[in-house]
């Protein structure tokens, strides 16, 4: 149970700082819709905090009691060998996103050519993208599509499950991201392949270190991609 406070406390944080960004993204146009429909932007961040608390809380009781059953459920431990995997998938991952970004789907996209850092959107990254993000769609949602394929297959030891059990949550994990994609960029084939192969394959690598390392370093992997886009690869490409 104190876990589940913990994650819950934690969702009202991420979601917060994502709210707060949403809410200064905003265009003139948005706000004043938004507006007439809550009658406050503010709601937003509320929306945002309680949103992500609820979900995070449910995916921790999820994971809890299915991970044990799956083999799932790691200890902490501290690994050089664990830390170095996951920072090579999140170097890997950030260079998957951040290279096609620039080579591919910027001009194409009309996205802009100058990256801008924003400490609120970097905290965001780590919070919400590393954390919550690897709560919900590793440790609730692939442990419990390979906890249900072991059932069916009556093969709980079976690398296929776990395999099989990556890849859906990474589709899952990249069409997630579609939603915001329409709102920035529309709809169309390119916009759309974009968002699913830029997160599909990290999502991929996030699966294998929780499969094989434990949630602890799937969460490194995914922040240490964050950290490593927005400090180091997008700066040095849209400058």
């Amino acid at each position: 149970m104190k876990n589940v406070i913990a994650v819950f406390i934690l969702g009202l944080v991420a979601g917060a700082v994502i709210g707060a960004y949403q809410v200064m993204s905003l265009t003139p146009e948005m706000e004043r819709e938004i507006v007439a429909k809550l009658g406050s932007k503010n709601v937003m961040i509320i929306v945002a905090m309680l949103q992500t608390a609820v979900l995070a809380g449910i995916a921790t009781m999820a994971g809890l009691w299915a991970s044990p059953k799956v083999g799932l459920n790691k200890p902490f431990m501290y690994n050089r060998k664990s830390i170095a995997a996951a920072v090579a998938i999140g170097l890997l991952s950030a260079c998957l996103i951040a290279i096609p970004e620039k080579l591919v789907f910027a001009e194409a996209l009309g996205l802009d050519e100058k990256f801008a850092f924003s400490w609120l959107y970097f905290l965001g990254s780590v919070l919400y993208g590393g954390i919550i993000e690897e709560i919900l769609l590793r440790f609730g949602l692939m442990t419990l599509i390979i906890w249900i394929a072991s059932k069916m297959t009556r093969s709980a030891n079976s690398n296929g499950i776990y395999i099989a059990g990556i890849v859906v949550a990474a589709l899952l994990f990249a069409a997630g991201h579609l939603p915001a994609t329409a709102q920035m960029l529309g709809v169309s084939p390119l916009s759309v392949t974009r968002t699913l192969l830029l997160n599909f394959l990290p999502g991929i690598g996030y699966g294998y270190l929780y499969w094989k390392h434990g949630l602890a370093y799937a969460m490194l992997g995914h922040i240490s991609t964050h950290v490593i886009n927005q400090v180091i690869l997008l700066p040095l490409l849209f400058k």
